[in-house]
């Protein structure tokens, strides 16, 4: 969906073909975190550094599989992508100030400042294509309710010793419980349901068509090159 959603802003014409009943993939059942350094969010927060921490953190972690050429253009393209999402589409994010790298003690590692998060989004934005956004995993939900990362979490964790999380708790809950009588579903998609949702809002505001239960079968190679693929329909 963000190759779409890039190609069709550039002019070109676009389909989504999606071989399962539901869009979304495992994005959709994901925690929807993306790590990239450098990014206008860290920025915003006075969180400044140059590739070459990045570099070094990568270098460490990837050992000998490491790739120069594609970690230096994903330091270079990862924050411009971040910039062009959030300026042109609907994918917004959220990036603690303190969420530290898995290793944030080896060379380059960082306490904060790479890991963002997608925004939770009103599934009802998608319209009838909110029934075709495949669900979140049952185990990451309560009662088939997703819950945001951060202080959403913490107001659950707190719901018996805080009236303030108290409350909280109730009013997420009902709203919750109305959107499935309502809707059939919860509509605040949070984590990698609200990547997803987010995406697919905004390849559709673009018109880009979303086939489902549509396989590729074949690709179609001329001269050494992909130039297109059937697709069962």
């Amino acid at each position: 969906m963000a190759a779409a959603i890039t190609a069709a802003t550039s002019g070109l014409k676009v389909l989504i073909v999606e071989k399962e009943p539901r869009f979304g993939g495992s994005t959709a059942r994901s925690g929807g975190w993306l790590w990239i350094p450098g990014t206008s969010l860290a920025k915003v927060q006075g969180i400044h550094e140059t590739p070459d921490e990045g570099r070094a953190y990568l270098r460490h972690e990837a050992g000998d599989s490491y790739n120069a050429e594609r970690v230096d253009a994903f330091l270079e393209q990862g924050p411009r992508a971040v910039d062009f999402f959030t300026s042109n589409t609907e994918v917004q994010f959220d990036m603690p100030l303190v969420f530290p790298d898995y290793h944030a003690e080896a060379p380059g590692g960082k306490q904060g400042g790479r890991s963002m998060v997608a925004r939770p989004y009103d599934g009802r934005k998608l319209g009838a294509h909110v029934r075709d956004l495949a669900p979140a995993l049952p185990e990451l939900t309560v009662f088939g309710m997703m819950l945001g990362s951060g202080k959403e979490i913490v107001h659950f964790m707190r719901v018996t010793r805080s009236l303030a999380s108290a409350w909280y708790v109730a009013k997420r809950l009902t709203r919750h419980f109305l959107d499935v009588a309502r809707h059939g579903r919860g509509m605040t998609l949070t984590n990698g349901n609200a990547l997803a949702g987010r995406l697919a809002a905004s390849a559709f505001k673009l018109g880009v068509p979303l086939w489902l239960n549509a396989p590729a079968k074949s690709l179609i190679i001329e001269d050494g090159a992909v130039r297109g693929a059937v697709v069962q329909r």
